[in-house]
């Protein structure tokens, strides 16, 4: 069962989406914090990462960067979720959802992206 960390600072929001996933055939964690989501991820990790730009602790973008300058961490897939029109420039290369979206959106694209090779 592929497993998704969701990283959002809005509790009923991240609820929301693990909810979803989970009746999708997705396990899921929560990370309300980038410092949280960091642990999680050491913890174990995770095939796909949702991650909201505007966390209370750190950027969104700063967290996506430590990602990708881990070696054991540079691989994970990561699907942005923000409501910032101009996220897109500020995380190069990652696909993402603008907020607000439908909850079946995010599920099939999690599922799109956990599809492709």
């Amino acid at each position: 069962m592929p497993h998704i960390l969701i990283v959002d600072d809005e509790p009923d929001l991240a609820g929301l989406l693990a909810y979803n996933l989970g009746r999708a055939g997705f396990s899921t964690t929560q990370a309300h914090t980038g410092a949280e989501a960091l642990e999680r991820v050491r913890e174990a990790p995770p095939d796909l990462v949702l991650l909201d730009l505007m966390l209370p602790d750190m950027d969104g973008a700063e967290l996506y960067r430590q990602f990708r300058a881990d070696p054991a961490t540079r691989h994970l897939r990561v699907l942005v979720l923000s409501a910032r029109p101009d996220a897109s420039s500020r995380v190069n290369g990652v696909e993402v959802i603008l907020k607000p979206f439908k909850v079946q959106e995010v599920v099939a694209r999690v599922t799109a992206l956990l599809q492709a090779p």
